[in-house]
Formats: C-alpha cells, structure tokens, sequence
C-alpha cells in the first residue's frame, strides 16, 4: 500500500513551502521627484489613464495570489504546474507536472483539495494523488489507493494546499493599461519587478539562475488575482520535492473560477471515511 509515502511526499512539499514563504522586505521610500512632461510619453500617459483600474487598485499586493479569498462566501480554483528540461546529474530528459484544485465554503468552514504530481522531475515518486476535505475541526486524506484516513497530520496537510504554496505571491504590482474581462468579469493587467515575485515551487542553490516572464490579471470587483501565467526558465534548481536538480522550463498557471465566485461548493466526508 502506498499511503505512507505519499503522505510523506506531501509533508515534505509543506515543509518546503514554509521553507520558501519568506519575509518580503521592501525598498525604503523613495523622496516624491517633480515630474516632466514628456510628449513622447503622452500617448502612452492617456492610455493608461483611459483604461486605469478603479479607485484603489492603482497598486496591488497579492503574497499569497489567493491571499484575499478568505473574504468571499466561497470559491473555487486550479494551479498547473509543467516542467520539461534535463537532469543536472546525468543530462537526461526530466518532466514533471503537478495540478491542484480547491473548492473553500468559507461560511461552512469546509474546503477540499486534489492534488496529483507526476513525474521524477517534480517529486521522488513517479506519480502522487492525494485529496484533502476539511469540515470545521475534522480533517480527512484519501490516498492513492482511494483508502481514506480521518484526523492524523497528513489529512490537514492535504486539505490546506493552496496556490501560495505551490506557486506563491506577487508583493507589488501596478497596471500596465490592459483590459479586458474573464467570465464576464472585468480585469486589469498588472506588471511587477522580478523581486517582487516568490516562487514557492522552486529551491535554488549558489548555482542557480531563474529568469521569469509573468502575467498578472486582478479583478479589482471582487478584489481577487483572476489569473496568473509565468514561464520560468531555471538552470540547477529543484523543484517542489525532488531529489535532483534540473535545468529547463518551468510554466505556471492560476485560475480562479469567477463563475463560481462567491457560491457555496457541497463539500462532505470522503467516501470510506
């Protein structure tokens, strides 16, 4: 049965997130500097200025992405996670992908999580499926073999997984103009400095580069991050809980289900618990 070491993989991928949740400090403020006109910059001055978020969102802060979710009655949403290069060791190929959906009603206090990871590149095992629930105080995890455990330190692991753990937050982003809308839901695009980005999935050493190309989109109406896309490029790192280190592209996505936004997800003791 392999319940034990699946449940040990993912307390060591909680460990990791706690590893990597670090301080964020920010620049000391910088002196107000009088501002020129630029005719040059004037174009891009009125775009910005057309399509400028409502009042408030002129700067955001979301460490984790679904730091401000708590809020809301309910909720759902999903993290992808692919990885496509080569071992450090041995320069042979490496995949890796992990995937984690969570429902929350977060006026029943009840949340589910499912987590599935495949591939040696992302974790010592080839392929882990885990599903958490949380019901108030009670915990439950069913394992890869579908046998379910109630109450023990690996249940909670599994149903507190979160997108600030497996990809991690954004602590300064401002628009860049862009709009447009997702289920109907109006969002602002947002760009940020490389600093201001934790990526909870990777673990570097005195040897690794990581270079990031990021795309944020905020919906200011329901004061939520709607979607996030980032392809990381990574030399000798490891990701999530794997043993060995690897170079090559890392891709991560976020989405929040908006048309679920604020509704109340059924969730109940797994079945054989």
């Amino acid at each position: 049965m392999r319940r034990i070491p699946a449940l040990t993989t993912v307390i060591g991928l909680i460990g990791l997130s706690v590893f990597l949740t670090a301080c964020q400090t920010g620049s000391a403020p910088l002196e107000p500097l009088p501002t020129l006109a630029d005719i040059s910059a004037l174009p891009t001055a009125d775009f910005l200025t057309q399509n400028a978020p409502p009042e408030g969102f002129d700067e955001v802060s979301f460490d984790p992405l679904d730091r401000t979710l708590a809020a809301r009655p309910g909720w759902s949403y999903s993290v992808v996670g692919e990885f496509d290069g080569a071992f450090v060791d041995s320069g042979e190929p490496a995949e890796g992908s992990f995937t984690l959906r969570v429902w929350s009603n977060e006026l029943g206090e009840s949340r589910r999580a499912i987590l599935e990871v495949e591939g040696l590149a992302v974790s010592p095992q080839e392929f882990v499926r885990l599903e958490g629930v949380r019901i108030s105080n009670d915990t439950y995890v069913v394992d890869i073999n579908g046998q379910c455990a109630p109450g023990d330190s690996g249940s909670s692991v599994v149903a507190d997984l979160s997108a600030g753990q497996l990809i991690g937050g954004v602590a300064r982003a401002v628009p860049t103009g862009h709009r447009t809308s997702i289920d109907d839901v109006p969002v602002w695009q947002y760009t940020f400095a490389p600093d201001a980005l934790r990526l909870a999935a990777i673990r570097r050493g005195d040897e690794s580069r990581v270079s990031v190309e990021a795309d944020l989109w905020v919906a200011p109406g329901v004061n939520t991050v709607a979607r996030f896309e980032a392809t990381v490029d990574v030399t000798n790192v490891r990701i999530l809980t794997a043993e060995r280190a690897v170079s090559g592209t890392l891709f991560l996505r976020y989405d929040l289900d908006l048309t679920q936004i604020d509704s109340l997800p059924n969730i109940s003791v797994p079945h054989g618990c």
